[in-house]
């Protein structure tokens, strides 16, 4: 993440010296959606705590076209197949090189385990990493990893890690250009 952070306050200049990778300053809003796995890495909770199993999910998230210095806000929700779920809102940033869009997320939210995961409280942390191959129409086609975390602000921070396949689609009513 560190990286990502001093890429983007590298700024503009720094990516046209480097042969086509660029932060994207503009361009339309996204709406994401994601189908993959929730507790993909099957990370243990304490002694006693149920809900570790890796089970199906969907993500769906918005992203806004308006950017400040190439990042831009979004909202989402995750849910899971044992009605787990979490709301979420964040910062993300696009760095592409040729057709192949990087875009970090630093996000937080609030986290319902249902029957699922135990992650100790309610206010939990997103980080995000998806990599994915941009149309011609605009449209993004890529693989996500994911992680819900308390960071350790409760007693316990058992985790969750995700993988996901998504498809993004522009939306020309938030085009910033």
């Amino acid at each position: 993440m560190v990286l990502v952070l001093g890429l983007l306050a590298a700024g503009p200049a720094w990516a046209e010296e480097k042969a086509g990778l660029h932060v994207i300053q503009g361009g339309p809003a996204y709406f994401n959606a994601g189908i993959g796995a929730f507790n993909a890495a099957g990370v243990e909770p304490g002694p006693g705590h149920r809900g570790n199993a890796t089970l199906p999910e969907i993500d769906l998230e918005y992203q806004s076209a308006s950017k400040l210095f190439g990042v831009g806000a979004l909202w989402g929700v995750v849910a899971n197949t044992n009605g787990g779920f979490m709301g979420y809102t964040g910062l993300y940033s696009d760095i592409a090189w040729d057709h192949w869009v990087l875009t970090p997320v630093l996000g937080m939210g609030g986290y319902n385990e249902g029957r699922g995961k135990y992650l100790d409280g309610t206010f939990q942390f997103r980080l995000e990493l998806s990599l994915a191959y941009q149309f011609a129409d605009q449209s993004r086609l890529g693989i996500k990893i994911a992680h819900i975390s308390n960071a350790y602000i409760a007693n316990e921070d058992p985790g969750e890690d995700e993988v996901l396949l998504t498809y993004a689609v522009p939306l020309s009513f938030g085009d910033h250009s």
